[in-house]
């Protein structure tokens, strides 16, 4: 677990705003006007810098020479199951209602547990 980057995660989601340009919807990566958390990141200088990428084609994040959820696997060093319980719309009970602080609780939580 790269736990800086899962920290600077939960800084990112409690940070964004209400209603921002790009709304936050757990059920989309990102598709210019909605992104789920990781579709953020991919937009996000904080993680920019650190090598997460938004490919506009493939329309999915990329880190490492991985795309989709590979790459927020090895991004985060987590295994599948982490990274879907942490990141995927399926994996919430309130699916795309899901909020940018409800992520943020889970992966703090998570944080936390290990």
């Amino acid at each position: 677990m790269h736990k800086q980057r899962l920290e600077q995660m939960v800084t990112m989601l409690r940070g964004l705003p209400p209603e921002g340009e790009v709304k936050f919807n757990l059920e989309v990566w990102n598709c210019g006007t909605s992104a789920c958390a990781v579709g953020h990141a991919c937009v996000s200088p904080v993680f920019i810098k650190q090598g997460l990428k938004w490919d506009g084609i493939m329309r999915d994040p990329v880190f490492g020479g991985a795309c989709g959820w590979r790459a927020v696997e090895r991004f985060f060093d987590v295994i599948p199951d982490d990274a879907e319980r942490l990141f995927a719309d399926w994996r919430y009970t309130t699916g795309g209602k899901t909020t940018p602080n409800q992520v943020a609780d889970r992966i703090a939580e998570f944080i936390g547990a290990q």
